[in-house]
């Protein structure tokens, strides 16, 4: 058993200075490159966003970051215009996963790198700096792996289909390989402590990395110059590891081929037959469950989906990919978060895309890529993270980058 306390800002504001504080200083004032379709063998452009930031990888393994990107001028946070730029030093990558600002990188050759940001200061009075991204570092522990998942716990697969997890930020013990896992086809992180893994047998198992307890403890008055909340109080986290390394199967799955991914608590396993069942978190209906359901142990079939290809998730939304590319929504609509709102558990299509290839949610908005390799994005746009350097919501998609 371990004691943390945790610095822990709320709201907006809060976010956003996290996330200027290690986002990317994008220094180069060129124009971007469009994002080129694939060629018949290459793999199709996708997209992934976090919080309040955005990353496209093109079918050449390039990789596009937007949103979130600010220095400090004059101890202020000035935003830049965050359209979507090039990164220079990351190429052949087959995948990239975020959590927060810190992202792993899957490249081509089977390799595993952490990319996170920096923050140079350039003066203490006043006090500014800038934000860049230092070249990526590989994890020397990960070789032959084929897939990756982010989450404040990480997860990857090798080509024997054994499953590799670690958690950096919290009480970080290395990585490690789960000991009755070999078969693994598919991982995601649960928006918690634990990693859902699929299995070619098509049943699902799980493995938790820790158990905790958060209590918000009112501040004595000598910690008054750190006020943490409204309240002055602080987070503490009572976390209690897992000593074991064996997965454990997840009654009542069978036939799945593919887990929802995002940072929601609300978890989703796509059926060979497209039909879709969940469990978790049904805040504001975003499992597809009536309010009244707020949490749901073992998976239940969600009425009313079918056909599904790929689901993603936050906090308050799940977004439905079904394989004729029409994108449908679960929870609060993307960047409308009204005080309440009662029809979270109705599928409704999201109108003005169509033919989507790739789709992620970040805190407050989503991204998308059509099958001609165009780029669009809706939602919240105070940070950039839409990419059209308009810092203007949208609740309907916005062309962002056309293909030439």
């Amino acid at each position: 058993m371990s004691l943390l306390k945790v610095n822990a800002p709320k709201g907006t504001v809060a976010k956003l200075r996290w996330s200027a504080l290690f986002a990317a200083g994008l220094a180069l004032a060129l124009s971007v490159p469009a994002l080129a379709a694939p060629k018949p063998d290459m793999k199709p452009p996708t997209v992934i966003a976090y919080d309040y930031h955005s990353v496209a990888q093109t079918s050449d393994g390039s990789i596009f970051y937007w949103g979130g990107v600010a220095d400090v001028i004059k101890d202020k946070y000035t935003l830049r215009d965050n359209t979507p730029q090039i990164m220079p030093g990351l190429k052949d990558v087959a995948d990239i996963q975020a959590f927060r600002n810190n992202h792993i990188i899957l490249k081509k050759d089977g390799t595993v790198w952490d990319w996170r940001t920096d923050l140079k200061v350039l003066s203490a009075h006043p006090y500014e700096a800038v934000t860049e991204f230092p070249e990526p570092k590989r994890i020397e522990e990960l070789s032959n792996i084929v897939k990756i998942a982010g989450g404040e716990v990480y997860s990857a697969i090798d080509k024997d289909g054994a499953v590799w997890v670690w958690h950096p930020l919290v009480n970080y013990n290395g990585y490690h390989k789960l000991e009755n896992i070999n078969d693994a086809t598919d991982i995601s992180w649960d928006g918690k402590a634990g990693v859902n893994i699929l299995r070619e047998d098509g049943t699902v198992w799980k493995w938790t990395a820790y158990g905790e307890d958060i209590k918000f403890v009112l501040a004595d008055k000598q910690f008054r110059t750190h006020k943490f909340t409204e309240n002055n109080s602080y987070a503490v986290r009572n976390i209690e590891m897992n000593p074991s390394y064996s997965a454990i199967k997840i009654e009542g799955l069978k036939n799945v081929v593919a887990l929802s991914k995002g940072q929601g608590k609300q978890n989703f396993a796509i059926a060979k037959d497209g039909t879709v069942w969940g469990w978790g978190k049904n805040f504001r209906g975003n499992l597809g469950l009536p309010e009244e359901t707020e949490i749901i142990d073992q998976p239940v079939k969600i009425t009313g989906l079918s056909d599904v290809s790929s689901i993603a998730t936050n906090g308050l939304s799940t977004l439905i990919l079904k394989k004729d590319g029409s994108l449908m929504v679960l929870g609060n609509n993307i960047g409308d978060y009204p005080v309440e709102f009662k029809k979270g558990h109705e599928i409704r299509r999201i109108v003005g895309i169509e033919k989507v290839i790739s789709v992620s949610l970040g805190d407050q908005h989503a991204v998308a890529i059509t099958e001609d390799g165009n780029l669009w994005a809706w939602g919240k746009n105070n940070a950039g993270q839409l990419g059209d350097a308009s810092f203007k919501d949208s609740l309907t998609p916005i062309l962002v980058k056309k293909m030439q």
